[in-house]
């Protein structure tokens, strides 16, 4: 009998485990995955200075007309439109997104919202939202990167 309670922490541990661990962050799975990033603005855009930077192994294109698009955007040369989404060219091993803003001057009252959402294989993995107003006299910046763990174990 004695023995039979010794093994019972052993057996609730082997019970209590499961193959499905909320534990596992992005990044380390050893595959690749088709990604894509949806970029959406509403306020004054007109008033601030933007620049996305898309990098990937492949390229990027755009998600709705599969044509070639420039990873690099930036409001000085053109205004950014109020919504895009590119996708990778093939299954990459990740990706990495900066974006930078800045207000022309500090008019009161202006406003930007920003929206960026992040898939992974068609499955929602991160959003991010930025808030920028007439307060904001500097640069206002992200980096948002996803890579997968391509080392042999």
């Amino acid at each position: 009998m004695k023995k039979i309670i010794y093994l019972l922490p052993l057996l609730l541990l082997c019970l209590s485990c499961s193959n499905d661990s909320s534990d596992d962050l992005p990044g380390n799975e050893t595959g690749n995955s088709t990604f894509t990033v949806e970029y959406s603005q509403t306020g004054d855009s007109d008033q601030f200075s933007q620049e996305i930077t898309f990098y990937s192994a492949y390229g990027w294109k755009d998600t709705d007309s599969e044509d070639d698009v420039n990873a690099n955007l930036n409001s000085e040369n053109s205004a950014l439109p109020q919504t895009l989404s590119y996708t990778t060219k093939q299954a990459s091993p990740g990706i990495w997104v900066t974006y930078n803003v800045a207000p022309h001057n500090s008019e009161v009252g202006i406003s930007l919202e920003v929206t960026f959402k992040f898939y992974k294989d068609g499955e929602l993995i991160d959003t991010k939202n930025l808030s920028i107003g007439d307060e904001s006299t500097a640069i206002d910046s992200f980096q948002w990167e996803y890579f997968s763990d391509t080392s042999e174990e």
